[in-house]
């Protein structure tokens, strides 16, 4: 088994604080209205914030928490 990424995050919490820290770096970013939201859901896939595609669960290779995971946080 290949050893883990240390650029990654392990866990969804660490996610969450890469993510709120890349908000504090970036300007111009809006999370996605409902209905955006709902259709990504719908087709078992949403965006992180840097637009990457990923599951819902999930963070992608930059190690960004997908909007799902961010919005559920609040």
């Amino acid at each position: 088994m290949p050893a883990a990424d240390p650029s990654r995050p392990a866990s969804v919490a660490e996610a969450l604080a890469r993510t709120h820290l890349w908000f504090e770096h970036n300007s111009g970013w809006a999370p996605p209205d409902e209905e955006t939201l709902a259709e990504w859901l719908d087709d078992g896939v949403c965006r992180a914030p840097d637009g990457c595609l990923v599951t819902p669960q999930a963070w992608c290779a930059h190690g960004l928490a997908s909007w799902w995971l961010v919005l559920d946080a609040l």
